[in-house]
């Protein structure tokens, strides 16, 4: 491929400015010169206005006061809010987007979610893909691997190849991508749950060089003691987004007929890590040592049931 330096010439408009989004415009701009404007519902309260307007200035995005004003001239949008906000992120932009807009989704929502706001972008007259972002945005940035499905695929596998992105076409079918990634994640996030469960119950206890050494025996290759660091950091630093998905991967399991109790159980374990709001303890910066979070974890159960 070639990855010379180019102009993208589509005005892209990203509703919904966090970690996703941003990363991708600084992947982007590595690769070529591009115009982005966002508006994230962030900058409507005034206590998270500055910190968002900060992460405009960053990345060098435009930042609009509504998403109607957002879209008005935009030819690309990137959806990149909250799985349960994924429908009213299309249906405010719906009246004011152009037609034949591409309109990628790229939230972590279940695929029935998806369809339902592809029927809203679709009928607003914009092209919908569904997009599944299937690891961490860091440290790859734009790439990232992807996965991207629905009847107008065509129109983004062209963008993302000039962008130098990374993705898999799965069918031209609305939430088949989604659906890769939220069976995945029932393993995924669900391991991370086990890990925390076990592990902070075992440096409690005094007894997590024991538990991981026959892990070890019982998993090898897998580096436990490693691993339950970086999954309790990824738990700590993200856990309330990830307690989100899982509850859209429960969602999925039931609509499929399977059933998700895993899921949401998983879901709850995220939700109660993320209520304990251990990142401003760690400065945004929370280690990948399984005993200093585990300790912390425990430690903050302890003082908020006092």
């Amino acid at each position: 491929m070639n990855v010379d330096r180019y102009e993208c010439a589509e005005r892209i408009a990203c509703i919904g400015f966090g970690e996703a989004a941003a990363a991708f415009v600084q992947g982007w701009r590595t690769r070529a010169d591009v115009n982005v404007s966002a508006f994230d519902i962030k900058t409507d309260d005034a206590k998270s206005r500055e910190g968002k307007l900060q992460d405009y200035q960053a990345q060098g995005v435009r930042g609009t006061r509504t998403a109607a004003e957002l879209v008005a001239d935009a030819d690309i949008i990137v959806s990149a809010v909250t799985a349960e906000a994924a429908a009213e992120a299309a249906r405010s932009v719906a009246d004011d987007m152009r037609p034949g807009t591409l309109y990628l989704d790229v939230n972590s929502a279940a695929p029935s979610r998806k369809r339902e706001a592809a029927g809203i972008v679709t009928a607003a007259g914009g092209a919908y893909v569904d997009v599944a972002v299937m690891a961490p945005v860091h440290p790859t940035l734009h790439h990232t691997p992807l996965l991207i499905s629905g009847p107008d695929i065509a129109r983004a596998q062209d963008l993302m190849q000039r962008l130098d992105m990374r993705f898999e076409v799965v069918s031209d079918k609305i939430g088949d991508a989604s659906t890769i990634k939220m069976v995945r994640s029932v393993m995924i996030k669900g391991i991370e749950a086990l890990v925390a469960e076990s592990i902070v119950g075992a440096v409690q206890q005094g007894i997590d060089l024991r538990i991981l050494a026959s892990l070890d025996i019982t998993y090898p290759g897998m580096n436990w003691t490693k691993r339950a660091g970086y999954m309790l950091e990824r738990m700590v630093r993200h856990g309330g987004r990830r307690a989100e998905e899982m509850r859209e991967v429960t969602k999925t399991m039931d609509e499929l007929g399977i059933g998700g109790p895993m899921a949401a159980a998983t879901a709850q374990r995220q939700q109660r890590v993320a209520d304990l709001g251990l990142l401003d303890a760690f400065d945004g910066e929370p280690p990948e040592d399984h005993r200093i979070l585990a300790q912390a974890i425990l430690d903050a159960e302890k003082e908020r049931d006092r």
